[in-house]
C-alpha cells in the first residue's frame, strides 16, 4: 500500500496540473528578464499554492476513501476499526497542520506587510 501511496504522491507533485504550467513556475531567465531574489519567492509561492490546492486535497480524499472501506469491510472486528479511525484522525490532523502553518505563516507576513495573501494565491510585494 505504501508503494501506491508513494506512486500517487510522485505523479501528482510531477504533474503540471497548477502552478504556472503555462508560463513555467518562474517568469524569469530569459535573455531580457533575469532572474531576481523576488523571482524565488515567486518560485516558492507558486509551489506551497500548488502543494495547497492540487497535491492535499485528493490525497487527503484518497486516504479518507481507503479510512472508509476500512470502516465498511471491518464486519465488527475491533482492530480494523480501530486502524480506520486512526487513519481519520492522522488525515484531519495532517490537514489541520498543513492549512493552520500556511494561515499562521501568512498571517505573520501580512501583519509585517511582505505579502498579501488573498487564498490561494500569495502576493508579493516587491
Amino acid at each position: 500500500m505504501r508503494k501506491i501511496s508513494a506512486s500517487i504522491v510522485l505523479f501528482l507533485l510531477l504533474s503540471p496540473l497548477r502552478a504556472g504550467a503555462q508560463n513555467g513556475l518562474v517568469p524569469c531567465g530569459t535573455a531580457g528578464n533575469p532572474c531576481t531574489l523576488c523571482h524565488l519567492f515567486e518560485l516558492f509561492s507558486n509551489i506551497v499554492t500548488f502543494v495547497l490546492v492540487t497535491v492535499v486535497p485528493p490525497i487527503a480524499t484518497l486516504f479518507l476513501v481507503w479510512a472508509g472501506i476500512l470502516f465498511y469491510t471491518a464486519g465488527g472486528d475491533s482492530g480494523k476499526i480501530t486502524a480506520a479511525r486512526n487513519v481519520i484522525t492522522s488525515v484531519i490532523i495532517g490537514i489541520v497542520i498543513i492549512y493552520g502553518a500556511h494561515f499562521f505563516v501568512s498571517m505573520i507576513l501580512n501583519a509585517l506587510g511582505v505579502v498579501d495573501v488573498q487564498w490561494p494565491d500569495i502576493n508579493l510585494n516587491c
